[in-house]
């Protein structure tokens, strides 16, 4: 390692020279003591230093380590990387347990054809007993067992059972006022007239879900 050589530019005195160097004697004579001399020398930083118009050789002694300064700002965020490789897919699942059976739906249906003022028949009938006219234009339907008896049912006018083809006004009475004895109630109107009128022949489809 080189030995760094400066000259300071001011006169310095002994009490400075003493406190910022340690003074290198002259390397003078020979022998092992100006060869010690000369191997401190090349492991310092040397100044020459004038001090009352002599010029004084000295090392610069480091000083202990300062403590250490603030954190600086948080530099800005770097760029966003390359997104990475897929991954393998992952193991397949467990099949599921398999849901109950659900129970059949047990539907009543037929077609219901007048025969006389007092009387009708079922035609094609499943899961509907009976059918009875009690009154000109009104229908008890009694279903098989097993049908919920909400009084709720589907019904729709049928012209090739009715009376000269005709098809009627078809209405179910959901409270059954005049058939008390049975959950359903069918009754039919005439076709046509203001007031409306219950009448007889009219053939009508009825669906009870």
């Amino acid at each position: 390692m080189n030995m760094h050589r400066r000259t300071l530019s001011l006169l310095a005195t002994p009490a400075v020279v003493g406190a910022l160097t340690i003074a290198v004697p002259a390397l003078a004579g020979t022998g092992t003591s100006a060869t010690a001399h000369q191997a401190r020398a090349r492991h310092c930083n040397a100044v020459t230093v004038i001090s009352h118009g002599r010029r004084v050789r000295a090392c610069l002694i480091p000083g202990p380590r300062g403590f250490t300064g603030p954190a600086g700002p948080t530099g800005a965020a770097g760029k966003t990387g390359a997104t990475g490789k897929t991954g393998p897919a992952g193991k397949n699942g467990t099949n599921g347990t398999n849901g109950t059976n659900g129970t059949n739906a047990i539907v009543a249906y037929a077609i219901v054809q007048p025969t006389s003022p007092t009387a009708a028949s079922l035609i094609g009938a499943a899961n509907i007993l009976a059918v009875s006219e009690p009154i000109t234009g009104v229908y008890c339907i009694t279903p098989a067992a097993g049908i919920a008896s909400s009084g709720i049912a589907a019904v729709s006018p049928e012209v090739s059972y009715s009376a000269g083809n005709v098809p009627g006004v078809i209405a179910v009475n959901a409270q059954h006022t005049n058939c008390p004895s049975t959950p359903y109630e069918v009754d039919t109107y005439a076709p046509g007239t203001t007031t409306p009128t219950l009448a007889t022949g009219y053939a009508f489809t009825i669906v009870i879900p």
